[in-house]
């Protein structure tokens, strides 16, 4: 396990400038594909040094080439980075399995007869999750506050008004929603 400690000493963006430098062999082409200046390109490269204790790239020819330490560093860079990148991407598309969490009486809740959950099981990506629970709206409200629950379906509605959340429909009879 990582030494956090040593870790939030570290500036974790030199080494995707680090990358961005190995890939490019320049530092101009690295700034430009980062969208920064060359001068903080080589201020970054100067700490990456400092951090190294190694020069990380040597003059060669017109360009530039990695030393040893350079090269270790790449190859253990090339592969943390894209399963970074892969971790983002994942989350980003939102290619992970959501699930919408439903509290309440599961006759009401998750029959198929709601129009809310034909809608979401027509969505592969949506797990529905029920609880079969009825609970007071004050204890519906620290569900939802707090991001544990998606939808409450209470009998009754509160006699105070919810903080930051609104009820969409109530009816004394059952409510298709």
């Amino acid at each position: 396990m990582a030494n956090l400690y040593d870790l939030k000493k570290f500036d974790l963006n030199l080494l995707v400038i680090f990358e961005c430098i190995y890939q490019h062999l320049s530092i101009s082409k690295a700034a430009e594909s980062l969208y920064i200046t060359p001068s903080a390109v080589s201020q970054s490269l100067q700490r990456l040094r400092a951090q190294f204790n190694d020069p990380l790239f040597i003059r060669s020819g017109k360009g530039i080439a990695p030393t040893t330490t350079g090269l270790n560093l790449h190859h253990h860079l090339e592969k943390n980075l894209k399963g970074l990148e892969q971790t983002i991407n994942i989350v980003n598309k939102s290619e992970l399995k959501k699930n919408f969490i439903i509290y309440g009486p599961q006759l009401i809740s998750c029959s198929n007869n709601s129009m809310l959950i034909r809608c979401l099981r027509q969505d592969a990506s949506v797990e529905i999750e029920c609880h079969d629970i009825l609970m007071s709206a004050e204890n519906a409200e620290e569900l939802l506050v707090h991001r544990k629950a998606d939808l409450v379906i209470t009998p009754n509605a509160s006699d105070q008004p919810f903080r930051h959340l609104h009820a969409i429909a109530y009816n004394s009879q059952y409510s298709n929603l």
